[in-house]
């Protein structure tokens, strides 16, 4: 190859040269030349010109030469090189030769003589000998080791990028005194960023986090500092620009600086919101690998090139084939379960056992139950320590085959589904939005055959009415590529206007890109939604605004009122004695008595105020915008007040009923009283109680001790919580008196409260408590449980006899206990009271609630032998319709008739009513709260013998009532 026709400098070739010649030439070099041969380098000379090539001993043993021998034969150099890397050499030397050799040195295979391969590096400068002589001189060494070194680093990396493109991971790099995050790809997407090798400031990498988790990674790394504290692992969330929230876990290293002080941090990462990673401290490349083959979900193994002898596999790999590590470990891969099973000449064996890449080949196998797995297989060829092996991993699709199978059997009932479906359903290519297909519901709805439409476009047709609409929809399907539920105005074949409801999903038939449309009428939908929004902000009885109606525009109004500096007032009514007449004339009947009280609110206000109810009989009038000072102010409010007070006080005339309902009102004052819609509520519904216990059909303003009011109620009922527990509650009885005998015949069990720091409390501070909170039930049955027992003692003791009647009031909320019978029964049955003796002590609003099962209840308590007093009478409305129905044996006369008999003459008048009607009706008539001789008097002149009062006693312990039924034999002084 040096003698080259044409005339060009011939290329390089070394002649038959004897190298200690060549050598000599450099005798006043020869502690260069030792040093060179000594350190595997060899000297060389090239004459350019004549092409011929001088070397040193050195360079003759990098050639694989014997270097204490001349060469007996020239040596081609060319022909040296492997035939592959001779063109680009050639390039190089032709470039020396051209006088612009490159400055890097050339490096190359040489073929030696035994025929093995070996890396060598040349590098040499060009010079200008005498004679214009071109010529270079230069070093060759042997770099194959260093090659092999280059390769196995080179392959390494390769499997680790392998490794963490398997396992998804990301990796980071912290340098903590710059505060600077340099961080791959894959971590970088993880954190929301774009998916591109980030290196930055170390918040802006975590931009993403939520402070509660950037918390917990502070405090994960302040954890390290002390005691020279290095790994870390922590669990973290990032929320992505799209609104999604990833879950990551990361594992990293802290280093120090020679002065122990922290200098970087780095380590891995991997998004956990799909599967969990087990993976072991990085500390090398091959460790890294190793964490990450550990880790992976799918199977892996690693086998050795050609015998498949399995090195390692991963817990995924034994929790699918059922093979540990050590058992695993030294076997042939195609000799155990389930793989052997492969024949001998199966493709898929073959391409394993030569490393050749596969990359998602399918294989059918067996798992350790026998189930068969549709696996892909996917082989990458590695080098590990210098054995030749493959990186073997298996992915289980047998669901995902399953889920092929079902879409297959899915797309075989589409043309069922969809010419079934009560929706309308169109398929129309997406580019030009012609009509492919339409369905049976399609033409239902819009009144259009399949030839009417088939073939022509959405605009031909003119489905949609509303040209903004559908320029929405179509920027919206472009955006997004699908919609999910619009609703559209649209028409239909007559014109008529449909509301629809439509989705759009891409589909693609026949390699055309198409749209699969859903339409829904949703006129009679939207009619529901309307009435449902307006149920969810109004009364449905009134259709007053409700409570989160009111509390919306409360909360409105306070601000107008602040940024205006003006004020407003809120007004709490609530009816009075308003259950007497759901309990009297039905809830029907209260309804509508409701209707006409919210006719009569909606007329009485300005149109700008708000007229809401609450619930039940209570309602709240707001008034905003009052100009003037405070007291200007409270003297509007309390005008407005006033003339509700008394518009709604009017008589009222319902169903042949007529009725006067007096309110109670309260009121607070915008902004005074409070600054939220729930303190001023709630001080209007403190003055508005104020107004109650002021004897009602009252206005009550809101006063800051009010406040303490409340509180000293909540705190009332708070200690009757724990009063029964304590023991602080004593049966006191009161006896009942045959006037005409002066004897003693029955007595009415009535709670007394000892208070233990207060004293005894007043009946009427303490049982409305107990009624409105509920205590009333655990303290109810108590008192039945003391009252017979104390009633057995005394029959044992023969203080009373069978004749005796005991008393003893009942709740309506006892009453409706569904076990009030049973637990009566039981009563009964302990103390064993004789029949007759129990009497129940009942009110209208029992009766009149549901008065079906009051019957009931009194019937079967009746065939225990209780009997029933109907206790009160005369204070409700309509008690006369029911009572004939009712199993009562007493009707008491309410001391509020009795207490003014005799100077009243319509209390005198309602007296005789109810003795008459008691004597018609065969029932027996006992009066209560008789203080008086004259009252006495007067009770007997209408028939009415039997009483109770202080007159002959008042109510007693049961020691006290016991001594006095010890003297009921006596004649007792009136």
């Amino acid at each position: 190859m040096g003698n080259s026709n044409d005339k060009r400098p011939p290329l390089p070739h070394v002649p038959v040269l004897d190298p200690a010649e060549f050598e000599k030439t450099w005798r006043d070099s020869q502690h260069l030349l030792a040093a060179l041969n000594g350190a595997g380098l060899g000297a060389w000379f090239w004459n350019l010109d004549t092409g011929e090539v001088s070397w040193s001993r050195g360079a003759q043993k990098v050639f694989g030469l014997d270097p204490t021998r001349p060469l007996s034969d020239p040596v081609n150099y060319i022909e040296l090189i492997p035939e592959e890397e001779r063109d680009e050499v050639l390039r190089l030397f032709q470039a020396v030769i051209d006088g612009s050799p490159t400055a890097a040195p050339i490096r190359h295979r040489i073929r030696w003589p035994d025929g093995s391969l070996h890396w060598i590096e040349i590098t040499g400068s060009l010079q200008v000998g005498e004679g214009r002589q071109n010529r270079m001189f230069g070093v060759v060494r042997d770099i194959t080791r260093q090659r092999a070194q280059e390769q196995a680093l080179a392959d390494s990396q390769e499997r680790l990028r392998l490794a963490l493109e398997s396992a998804e991971l990301g990796t980071w790099d912290w340098h903590i005194p710059s505060n600077t995050m340099f961080a791959s790809p894959r971590a970088a997407m993880l954190h929301g960023l774009p998916a591109a090798t980030f290196q930055g400031p170390f918040p802006d990498f975590f931009a993403h986090v939520p402070e509660q988790d950037l918390d917990g990674l502070r405090q994960a790394y302040r954890d390290l500092l002390p005691d020279n504290g290095q790994d870390s692992q922590v669990t973290y969330r990032t929320v992505h620009g799209n609104g999604q929230t990833h879950y990551l876990e990361s594992k990293a290293r802290l280093y120090r600086d020679a002065h122990g002080q922290p200098l970087r941090m780095t380590g891995v990462m991997i998004d956990t919101s799909e599967r969990t990673l087990r993976e072991q401290r990085l500390q090398a490349s091959e460790r890294k690998f190793a964490t990450v083959f550990q880790a992976s979900p799918d199977p892996i193994c690693v086998t050795t090139l050609p015998e498949g002898r399995i090195l390692e596999v991963n817990p995924a790999f034994t929790q699918a084939f059922g093979w540990r590590p050590a058992e695993a470990a030294g076997r042939n891969i195609f000799k155990i379960a389930p793989w052997q099973g492969l024949p001998a000449d199966s493709p898929l064996r073959g391409k394993i056992l030569t490393g050749t890449d596969l990359e998602d080949e399918r294989i059918d196998l067996l798992d350790p139950n026998g189930r068969l797995m549709n696996c892909i297989v996917s082989c990458r060829r590695l080098e590990l320590a210098g054995q030749p092996c493959v990186l073997s991993k298996f992915r289980d699709i047998t669901e995902q085959q399953r889920a092929e199978s079902a879409l297959k059997a899915s797309q075989e009932k589409f043309y069922k589904a969809f010419h079934s479906s009560p929706d309308a359903i169109t398929i129309t290519t997406r580019e030009t939005g012609r009509y492919i297909e339409i369905n049976d519901g399609f033409t239902r709805l819009t009144g259009y055959s399949a030839e009417e439409v088939i073939g022509h476009t959405t605009t031909e047709i003119g489905i949609w009415s509303n040209p903004a609409e559908r320029q929405r929809l179509l920027d919206a399907l472009n955006d997004e590529g699908h919609i999910r539920r619009m609703e559209m105005n649209a028409r239909d074949r007559h014109g008529n206007p449909l509301e629809v409801e439509v989705s759009f999903e891409p589909i693609e038939l026949d390699g055309t890109e198409c749209l699969l449309v859903t339409a829904r009428d949703i006129s009679e939908l939207k009619a529901a939604q309307e009435q449902i929004q307006h149920l969810a902000y109004h009364d449905p009885l009134t259709s007053l605004p409700n409570r989160a109606l009111l509390m919306d525009r409360l909360t409105q109004q306070i601000a107008l009122l602040q940024r205006h500096n003006l004020r407003g007032a809120l007004l709490f009514l609530d009816l009075d004695h308003f259950k007497h007449i759901n309990d009297s004339l039905g809830h029907p009947f209260g309804d509508a008595v409701l209707k006409l009280i919210t006719a009569r609110l909606e007329v009485s206000v300005r149109e700008e105020d708000t007229v809401a109810r609450l619930g039940g009989d209570e309602f709240v009038v707001l008034l905003t915008g009052l100009e003037g000072t405070r007291e200007q102010v409270i003297a509007h409010a309390g005008q407005a007040a006033e003339k509700l007070r008394i518009l709604l006080s009017e008589p009222m005339l319902l169903e042949g009923h007529r009725l006067q309902v007096t309110p109670s009102i309260g009121i607070a004052l915008i902004p005074d009283h409070g600054q939220t819609p729930a303190d001023l509520l709630k001080r209007a519904d403190i003055a508005l109680y104020r107004a109650k216990d002021s004897g009602r059909n009252v206005i009550q303003l809101f006063h800051s001790s009010m406040q303490h009011a409340a509180s000293e109620r909540l705190r009332l009922e708070n200690e009757l919580r724990t009063a029964l527990s304590r023991g602080e509650f004593e049966l006191y009885f009161q006896a009942q008196v045959d006037a005409r005998t002066d004897q003693i015949i029955g007595a009415e069990a009535l709670l007394r409260w000892a208070h233990p720091t207060l004293g005894q409390q007043s009946p009427a501070l303490f049982i409305h408590v107990l009624e409105e909170s509920g205590l009333i039930l655990e303290v109810g049955a108590w008192v039945m449980v003391e009252a017979c027992h104390a009633c057995a003692r005394l029959l044992q003791d023969g203080l009373i006899d069978e004749r005796f009647s005991l008393c003893v009031n009942i709740s309506t909320r006892q009453f409706r206990q569904s076990d009030f019978v049973e637990r009566v029964e039981h009563c009964l049955r302990q103390n064993k009271l004789p029949q007759g003796m129990l009497k129940l002590e009942i009110t209208e609003g029992i009766v009149i609630e549901d008065i079906d099962d009051t019957i009931a209840k009194m019937n079967r308590l009746r065939k225990l032998g209780v009997s029933f007093a109907m206790d009160d009478f005369g204070t409700g409305y309509s008690s006369l319709t029911y009572l004939k129905r009712l199993p009562v044996n007493v009707l008491k006369i309410d001391q509020s008739f009795v207490r003014d008999a005799t100077s009243n003459p319509s209390d005198a008048e309602i007296i005789r009513a109810v003795v008459a009607l008691g004597l018609s009706l065969g029932l027996e008539v006992i009066a209560e709260g008789v203080e008086q001789q004259s009252q006495l008097d007067f009770l007997q002149s209408q028939g009415c013998n039997c009483y109770q009062g202080y007159l002959f006693s008042r109510p007693q312990p049961l020691t006290a009532f016991r001594a006095l039924l010890s003297h009921g034999a006596q004649h007792l002084p009136h």
